[in-house]
């Protein structure tokens, strides 16, 4: 089998250098995300305003806190975030990998974001999924994925359940839009390769009785070299899901698990060895692993109805994130990620904040420091959830769902 080569080397890591010409491609090969969000708003029911164009719908979502190990690699040591033996507060967000809201039944990717600022105000996002690979191998794929998605956005069959089962039904008629506009987009060739591909990976939460499981992120890059973090939960709790567990058992089930203690996931750095064993060309190929650990990371425990927990709910779900949020050197001189993909998602994550009408920076940052939230910002917050509720907009399970 000959590999096609990517942006690195059998000799080394070669991160991407984007020039004007190339932030220009790039920003023009995104350039959809809008239409992509409203067609989303236009044609499903729940979506009553602009909202994420991936990854919108909510499992769970608060306050975080990041261990930093105090044996790193020489790579990490002293970049960002990694400075042995600090603890960084934080917040994190668990999710639905689509653009809108649906039954957590149905066959999707769930993703893991987890925000901290370095002790210098510097601003890191971790943006994971539950699957070693990406749904497509390049971002002009990705696009069309999403558009793909917004095709099917809204569809449903005469008769559904309503049970918290699998409402095969609707399931159908949305999968087959959706292949139906991913082999448009792609062509047969390549959009029953990508089909398939996509239905491997989301099998993955289709058997799964939690979210607490292992997420995988990007290609990023961290000192002289490149690799991706693997947050691991610490036990392994993820038995077959029942047969009804109920349509939000996933938010359901995290309350549960918060509720009982910390929720704690072992940090991994996964580096770059090769293009064979880690390629940086073929992004649905997943590395071979030999992680290494790097710190924790921990939702610690809540009171699933406490005002608290609502409210860094809510922040967790108007905050905006973005994987360019990154320190890639000690100096902090590099400002653009390392790869096409990186840069691509850069800027689509931020045409999607553009689209809807997410939460400052400024007005929650001091929580990155302080790790509270202030009465002032939870006034806007409660605005804001008020708001949404008022307009049906659905984003999150209800509180208490059953």
């Amino acid at each position: 089998m000959i590999r096609r080569r990517g942006p690195g080397s059998e000799a080394g890591w070669t991160p991407f250098r984007p020039g004007p010409e190339d932030l220009e491609r790039v920003a023009d090969e995104v350039a959809a995300i809008p239409e992509i969000q409203a067609e989303m708003v236009a044609k499903h029911p729940d979506l009553t305003a602009g909202d994420r164009v991936a990854h919108q719908y909510q499992i769970a979502g608060g306050r975080v806190e990041l261990r930093i190990d105090v044996d790193l690699p020489a790579d990490l040591e002293g970049v960002g975030l990694f400075v042995p033996g600090v603890r960084h507060p934080g917040i994190g967000r668990l999710s639905t990998g689509l653009g809108y809201a649906h039954l957590e039944t149905d066959p999707d990717f769930l993703g893991l974001m987890a925000a901290f600022w370095t002790a210098a105000g510097q601003r890191v996002d971790f943006l994971a999924i539950n699957d070693p690979s990406s749904p497509t191998d390049d971002h002009r794929q990705f696009v069309k994925l999403l558009k793909a998605t917004a095709a099917s956005a809204g569809v449903e069959a005469p008769f559904g359940s309503g049970l918290g089962e699998l409402d095969l039904l609707d399931l159908a008629a949305a999968q087959t839009k959706f292949a139906a506009a991913l082999i448009r987009e792609l062509g047969i060739k390549d959009g029953l390769k990508g089909l398939g591909h996509i239905l491997a990976q989301t099998s993955r939460t289709l058997r799964s009785s939690t979210a607490y499981q292992t997420y995988w992120t990007g290609i990023e890059e961290v000192g002289a070299t490149a690799g991706k973090f693997v947050f691991e939960p610490v036990r392994d709790d993820n038995g077959r899901r029942a047969l009804r567990p109920g349509e939000r058992y996933l938010s359901d089930e995290w309350r549960e698990r918060q509720n009982r203690g910390d929720v704690e996931f072992r940090v991994h750095w996964l580096a770059f060895t090769d293009e064979t064993r880690t390629p940086t060309g073929e992004l649905t190929e997943p590395w071979q692993q030999d992680p290494r650990p790097v710190g924790h990371l921990v939702f610690p425990r809540t009171d699933p109805d406490g005002e608290e927990t609502g409210l860094w709910a809510t922040l967790a779900a108007e905050m905006g994130a973005n994987p360019g949020n990154w320190v890639h050197d000690a100096g902090d001189t590099i400002r653009e990620p390392a790869t096409e993909f990186g840069l691509a998602r850069k800027l689509a994550y931020r045409l999607s904040q553009a689209g809807r009408d997410f939460l400052p920076e400024e007005l929650y940052a001091e929580v990155f420091s302080t790790g509270r939230i202030s009465p002032a910002l939870a006034e806007e917050l409660e605005r804001r959830r008020a708001a949404k509720a008022r307009a049906g907009h659905v984003s999150a399970a209800p509180p208490a769902s059953s």
